[in-house]
C-alpha cells in the first residue's frame, strides 16, 4: 500500500488545521499511528470489509420468542420434521416482500422532506421558499414533529423551514378530514379534483393577515367579503379591528361560507371592515381541510409547508407540527408514515398479494355484522340459490334508479343523495359519462357511487339512471314507424343481434328485434308506432354462445321464427317475419326438412315457400336457419332454444317426446298398450305336448303376472 504522511495531531477540533474538512483524511491521521512498522500504515480503507456490520445484544426472554420457529415439514411416516437445508429469518423476509411488496404493503416510506435556511424563506410568495434545499431526506414517524432548536441539524439556525410533498394513498373510500396544530407558518395543498397535476390550497396562515369581512352587533360571526380567503384563517388566530373586542380570538371556521366563528361577541356591527388576523412564534394554531371523495388505495399528491418568516425569532420558542387525519365515518388516526409515500416511490413494486388487492372487488352495499370478528351474524335462507336469467319486460323491472347527481370531469365518484336500489355493477346513463361502458364500482349509501369510468366533463345537477346489468346489451336513442326501427343515436352493427330484446318508456313488453345488413335500423315484432326515446337492448336468453360469429356472418345468415303449427308435408311455413334480405333461391335449413335442406321459392312478409315439402312437423316458435349459401352445415347458426330433439319443454325441465307412444319407459318400466311382431310362416312349427320353453318376458299387471314365452 502506498505510504502517506499525515500531521498525527488527532481529530480534535482544536488540535488539527489542515485535514479536518475531510473526515476520512482525520480518521487516516488517527489510525496510522497505530502501526509501528515506519514502512507501512493503517488508513480508512482498511476498514471497509466491515463496513456495515452491527450487532445486537438478546436478552433471555427475546431468545424464548423465537424458540421452536424453525420451518418443519409432514415427512412420509406422518411425523414432522425440520427443513434441510434450515430456512432463515432472511429467506422469510424474502418471501414477505414476494407477497407484499417491497417495501411492504400499506408501507409507505413518508413524504419527500426538503429543508431551507432562514435566508430561504419568503413567506408572502406563493412557493414560500426560494433556491434550492440544502437538505433532502423522508423523516416522518408518527405525524408528530417538535423542533426544540432546529428543524435539523444540518441547518444554519433555529429558523428556516421544511416541505413535505408526495402521495396520500387512503385505505378507506370517503371525503378525509385533516387536522393539524402547529406553531409557526403553515400551508397545506391536496391534489386538485379537476386536474390530478394541480394543487388545490386548503390552509395558508401567516403571521398577519388583513380581510374584509361584515358582522352583526351581538353576534360571534363574521362573514368575508371573499369565502375563498377562509383559507387564510386557522383556529387560535388572534382577531383584531374597529367593533372587535380585545383578545378575541378565532374558534372556528368554514371554507365554503367564509363563515368565522370568535370567541366574543361584536361590540357593534362591522359593514366590509378591516379585519386583522395575527399569531405569534410558538401559539397553538390548528387547521381543519376535508378532501372530496377519495378512492381506496388510489394515490393523490399532497404537500405541507412549514416555516418561520425571516424577521420572526424562534429561538425560544417550542415549536412543533401535529398531523391527524380521519375518513367519513371512521375514527381519527395519526398520520402516520405508511400513509404516506415519497416523490420517488416505486409503485411498480408490488408483491403478489397487493396485486390481488388492487384487482379485487371491492365491498359495496349494506353490511353483514359488524368490525370484530365475534360481532359476524350467520346468514340462512330455506331456499335454493336460484340463477335463472329471467328476462325483463318493462322499463321498470330494468330502473333501478333515477336521481339528480354531480361529478367532476376526470373523476369517477358521483355524488348522490339516494342510493336505494342501486347494485353493484349497475350501468350508470347520464350527461358526462361514457355511454354504455359506465358502472357502478362501489356503494356510499345515500352519499355518493364510484364509477368504473371517469367522467368526461364536470356536471351538476343532472339526471342519471342506473340500469339493470343483468342480460343488458346496450342503450340508445331511436324511434320506430310500423316495426320498422331507426336509431339516431348509437349503431345496429355494435353488439346488437337478432332475437334480443328491446325496452323502452311506452314500448310493448317483449319486443324482439330482428337485424339487417344497415348499420342504423331494424325490425320489432309486435310492430309498433312511436317517436324519439332511449331505447334498452337485452339479452333474450341466459346463455350466450358467440362462437359461431366468424361463421355465421348476419350477411349471409338468418334465423327465422315458425308463426304457428305446421304438419309434415308443407311446402309453405309461416313466419313471424321474414327479413328484407331473405330471397328466392337462399336455402333453409333443419331436421324437417327432405335430405336437411330446402330452397326458397317465394317469400312474403310472414310465408316462405319451399321447393321440397317438410318430413317432419313444425311447430310455433320453431327456429330455423335461412341462409344464402348451399351448406347444411350452416344449420347450427340458427340452434334450438331447447336442445333435445325432438323436445317438450316442461317446468321441470326437458322431456323427450316417444317416437312410439303407445312403449315408454315409466321410472324403469316398459309400458306399452300393445306389442306386435313380424313372424315369417315359414318359420312357424307345431309344438308337441313335450316341449319346454327355455326364455319368457314377465308382463306384471295388478294382482297378477303373465309370461311371453319363447322355445
Amino acid at each position: 500500500m502506498t505510504i502517506r504522511k499525515y500531521s498525527r495531531i488527532g481529530l480534535r477540533r482544536d488540535n488539527n488545521l489542515t485535514d479536518l474538512s475531510n473526515s476520512i483524511e482525520a480518521l487516516n491521521n488517527l489510525l496510522d499511528t497505530l502501526v509501528d512498522d515506519s514502512n507501512k500504515n493503517y488508513v480508512s480503507e482498511d476498514l471497509d470489509a466491515l463496513r456495515g456490520i452491527s450487532s445486537y445484544g438478546m436478552n433471555e426472554s427475546q431468545y424464548k420468542q423465537i424458540i421452536g420457529s424453525a420451518e418443519r415439514v409432514t415427512v412420509s411416516g406422518g411425523g414432522n420434521a425440520y427443513v434441510n437445508p434450515a430456512i432463515t429469518y432472511e429467506n422469510k423476509l424474502d418471501q414477505i416482500r414476494y407477497y407484499s411488496g417491497s417495501p411492504v404493503l400499506f408501507g409507505g416510506d413518508g413524504l419527500t422532506a426538503k429543508y431551507y435556511n432562514a435566508n430561504q424563506v419568503f413567506a408572502n410568495t406563493n412557493n414560500i421558499f426560494v433556491g434550492d434545499p440544502f437538505k433532502t431526506d423522508n423523516f416522518w414517524q408518527s405525524g408528530e414533529f417538535n423542533f426544540d432548536t432546529k428543524i435539523t441539524p444540518e441547518a444554519a439556525d433555529v429558523n428556516g423551514g421544511v416541505e413535505w410533498e408526495g402521495y396520500f394513498i387512503p385505505t378507506e373510500s370517503g371525503a378525509h378530514t385533516f387536522d393539524i396544530e402547529f406553531s409557526a407558518g403553515f400551508t397545506f395543498e391536496f391534489e386538485s379534483e379537476s386536474d390530478p397535476n394541480v394543487y388545490t390550497e386548503y390552509s395558508r396562515i401567516g403571521f398577519t393577515t388583513t380581510l374584509v369581512g361584515s358582522g352583526i352587533i351581538g353576534t360571534n360571526q363574521i362573514l368575508l367579503t371573499s369565502p375563498s380567503n377562509a383559507t387564510r384563517i386557522g383556529i387560535g388566530l388572534s382577531v383584531s379591528g374597529t367593533n372587535i373586542q380585545s383578545e378575541t380570538t378565532v374558534t372556528n371556521y368554514n371554507l365554503n361560507s367564509g363563515i368565522i366563528t370568535l370567541s366574543k361577541n361584536l361590540s357593534d356591527t362591522i359593514i366590509n371592515g378591516n379585519i386583522t388576523f395575527t399569531k405569534q412564534i410558538g401559539e397553538n394554531t390548528r387547521i381543519r381541510a376535508t378532501t372530496y371523495i377519495l378512492n381506496i388505495y388510489e394515490k393523490y399528491k399532497i404537500r405541507f409547508r412549514y416555516f418561520v418568516p425571516q424577521g420572526q425569532d424562534a429561538s425560544n420558542t417550542l415549536n412543533y407540527i401535529i398531523f391527524k387525519a380521519n375518513a367519513d365515518g371512521f375514527q381519527q388516526f395519526a398520520l402516520r408514515y405508511n400513509y404516506l409515500y415519497s416523490l420517488n416511490y416505486d409503485f411498480e413494486s408490488e408483491g403478489i398479494l397487493t396485486n390481488f388487492l388492487n384487482n379485487s372487488l371491492l365491498k359495496g352495499g349494506g353490511t353483514v355484522g359488524g368490525s370484530t370478528a365475534n360481532s359476524y351474524v350467520k346468514v340462512e335462507t330455506s331456499k335454493k340459490v336460484d340463477i335463472r336469467y329471467q328476462p325483463k319486460t318493462s322499463l321498470s323491472q330494468i330502473v333501478k334508479s333515477s336521481v339528480s347527481g354531480s361529478i367532476t370531469s376526470g373523476r369517477n365518484i358521483l355524488n348522490i343523495n339516494n342510493t336505494s336500489n342501486i347494485e353493484i355493477g349497475n350501468y350508470v346513463i347520464g350527461p358526462g359519462l361514457s355511454p354504455n361502458i359506465t358502472r357502478v364500482n362501489s356503494v356510499a349509501a345515500n352519499q355518493y357511487v364510484t364509477l368504473n369510468q371517469n367522467a368526461l366533463s364536470t356536471q351538476n345537477a343532472q339526471t342519471y339512471t342506473f340500469i339493470d346489468h343483468r342480460g343488458f346489451v346496450k342503450q340508445a336513442t331511436g324511434s320506430c314507424n310500423n316495426g320498422t326501427c331507426t336509431l339516431t343515436g348509437g349503431t345496429t352493427t355494435v353488439n346488437l343481434k337478432s332475437g334480443m330484446i328491446m325496452i323502452g318508456d311506452g314500448v310493448t313488453s317483449y319486443t324482439g328485434i330482428t337485424t339487417n345488413t344497415t348499420t342504423n335500423t331494424f325490425t320489432i315484432s309486435p310492430a309498433q308506432t312511436f317517436g324519439s326515446r332511449s331505447l334498452y337492448f337485452y339479452q333474450s336468453a341466459g346463455l350466450v354462445n358467440d362462437s359461431l360469429a366468424d361463421y355465421c356472418p348476419l350477411v349471409q345468415n338468418r334465423c327465422l321464427v315458425v308463426s304457428a303449427d305446421t304438419n309434415a308435408g308443407s311446402t309453405v311455413i309461416p313466419i313471424t317475419s321474414v327479413p328484407a334480405v331473405v330471397l328466392n333461391n337462399w336455402y333453409i335449413m333443419g331436421p324437417q326438412f327432405a335430405s336437411g335442406i330446402s330452397t326458397i321459392t317465394g317469400v312474403t312478409a310472414t310465408s316462405i315457400t319451399i321447393n321440397t315439402p317438410t318430413v317432419r312437423n313444425l311447430i310455433s316458435g320453431t327456429i330455423i336457419t335461412a341462409s344464402s349459401v348451399n351448406d347444411t352445415g350452416k344449420s347450427i347458426c340458427c340452434p334450438p332454444g331447447d336442445t333435445s330433439p325432438p323436445f317438450n319443454p316442461t317446468e321441470d325441465g326437458l322431456e323427450t317426446i316417444p317416437s312410439s307412444p303407445s312403449l315408454i319407459i315409466d321410472s324403469g318400466n316398459l309400458s306399452f298398450n300393445s306389442i306386435a311382431g313380424i313372424v315369417s310362416t315359414s318359420n312357424i312349427e307345431t309344438s308337441l305336448d313335450t316341449d319346454v320353453s327355455t326364455f319368457a318376458i314377465p308382463i306384471q299387471v295388478p294382482g297378477r303376472t303373465f309370461k311371453i314365452l319363447f322355445g
